[in-house]
């Protein structure tokens, strides 16, 4: 479940695929938005990459690493506007604040698109029969 200040925003569904070689990210927006993004990381280059496509045809390619406790991935190439910058830090209560941001021209300062908490959906409870 993914929440901005007290509301939803929408749900995701994270996974991992290929032997654990990548990571598949399925979203929906509360207000029919979705996207698809695949996640994975180059031990030649020491990076991991993320190729993301939406429900409007938009894309982004992203790459970056985990240092100081948060992943940081980046557009790419780095000498293209706007440029996207999107971090994912975990806190203490096992969720994920992921802060999106956008810088507009060499130098600019970088807006924030988004900045969302990921919480883990409880698993379903089980009843038993009496």
């Amino acid at each position: 479940d993914v929440t901005q200040g007290d509301k939803t925003a929408g749900h995701n569904s994270i996974r991992s695929i290929l032997n654990g070689c990548a990571v598949s990210e399925e979203w929906s927006g509360t207000r029919g938005f979705k996207g698809n993004s695949l996640n994975f990381y180059n031990a030649d280059t020491k990076r991991w990459h993320q190729t993301w496509i939406d429900s409007q045809g938009q894309s982004l390619a992203l790459s970056g690493q985990f240092e100081a406790g948060s992943m940081t991935l980046q557009s790419a190439p780095v000498d293209t506007f706007p440029r996207h910058r999107i971090t994912w830090t975990p806190t203490p209560d096992k969720s994920v604040r992921q802060l999106w941001q956008v810088q507009d021209a060499p130098g600019a300062d970088w807006k924030t698109l988004f900045d969302g908490r990921y919480s883990a959906r409880p698993p379903p409870s089980s009843s038993s029969p009496r």
